[in-house]
């Protein structure tokens, strides 16, 4: 235990004057630091305010005039345009408005970020080495319409780093259509199901065109590439694809196997008798996809297939079953195998409410 006199010894006038100094300097340099951070905001916001009433004035002439128009650059903007930060604010307007506009009014908010200079800057960070400014360079040249940069874009599309091979892949699909997908015949990274998406959604906008690579990409080793294929044969109904797509039913992966049984009944408009065949080695997930096809296209013929499942140890096997017999006028005989059987009883009155029986 610390006696008074020894406490007293510590605490000297001298230590307690060095440590006023010591917090006081603190609080004189955490006011120093606020008062620097506040000057740059406050810098910052009106050098905004100041750019946005020159771009506000450009923007306005460009979506009223037809014709190109000429800018001219005041020397405050000038001034402004001389920092990064300030050119990238400018650069991010810009793109704000060409996204929510069409017509001619594009080429002039395209020829304004052109005449500042802005390009340059994309080149810039579409060639750096850091891969979050790379991915922010290919976004805006793409949403800008340069397309003299588009071979460049294209070495990208198989890039390790996920994000700048998404946006390379969404430039070169926007700037060629169909044909931007040729970058699928090299691919060896994932594809994931937000991209493909994506790169639907932007093909959705465009009349059909011919797809030569797609038998190589129904069998290609990258099986992100056979997934998305699979999807493409669907929705663009591509009916040669047909033996392709029964190869698929045999592939190792599960969500390739699941896309080809939903393919081929979207294509041929019945079910192949190979669902039959490959039914009891899938997997419950694969087994009641292949189910839904005969509730959808399904015939009498079909039904003792559906009744042979009804047997089966897992309910939701039984239950899409039973709703595919409701579909393929197999529901008299579904009801004659649920008398005295509480669960294919309880299934069919769940499938009578779904269905209106």
């Amino acid at each position: 235990m610390i006696s008074n006199e020894t406490f007293f010894d510590l605490i000297t006038p001298v230590r307690l004057y060095i440590g006023a100094l010591f917090f006081a300097s603190l609080t004189v340099i955490f006011v120093i630091m606020i008062y620097i951070r506040l000057y740059v905001k406050k810098r910052r916001f009106f050098a905004k305010q100041a750019m946005t009433s020159e771009l506000n004035h450009w923007i306005s002439e460009a979506l009223l005039e037809e014709t190109p128009v000429e800018i001219e650059v005041s020397p405050t903007l000038r001034h402004y345009l001389r920092k990064p930060i300030h050119r990238q604010y400018i650069a991010d307007s810009l793109i704000n408005v060409r996204k929510n506009i069409s017509g001619a009014a594009t080429g002039n908010i395209v020829r304004i970020y052109e005449q500042l200079g802005l390009k340059k800057d994309s080149l810039e960070k579409l060639r750096s080495m850091r891969w979050y400014r790379r991915s922010r360079g290919i976004y805006e040249l793409y949403m800008m319409g340069q397309r003299e940069a588009m071979d460049e874009i294209a070495r990208y599309t198989n890039s390790r780093n996920e994000v700048v091979r998404n946006e390379a892949q969404t430039a070169t699909v926007g700037f060629n259509g169909f044909a931007g997908l040729s970058f699928l015949t090299t691919l060896t990274h994932p594809l994931n199901a937000w991209q493909q998406l994506k790169l639907l959604e932007q093909l959705n906008k465009l009349d059909i065109e011919e797809m030569p690579h797609l038998p190589q990409w129904l069998t290609s080793s990258n099986a992100y590439v056979q997934l998305f294929a699979l999807k493409l044969t669907d929705i663009y109904q591509q009916f040669a694809m047909y033996d392709l797509v029964i190869r698929c039913l045999s592939s190792p992966s599960e969500a390739i196997r699941r896309q080809a049984t939903t393919t081929i009944r979207r294509i041929t408009g019945t079910p192949p008798a190979i669902l039959k065949e490959l039914f009891a080695g899938e997997t419950a997930a694969n087994k009641r996809n292949i189910l839904r096809q005969f509730a959808v296209i399904g015939s009498a013929e079909d039904v003792p297939f559906l009744q042979a499942q009804l047997q089966d140890p897992d309910d939701s096997i039984k239950l899409e079953a039973s709703r595919a017999m409701a579909r393929c006028e197999g529901w008299d005989t579904f009801e004659q195998m649920a008398v005295n059987n509480e669960v294919l009883t309880s299934i069919g009155k769940q499938v009578k409410y779904e269905m209106g029986l």
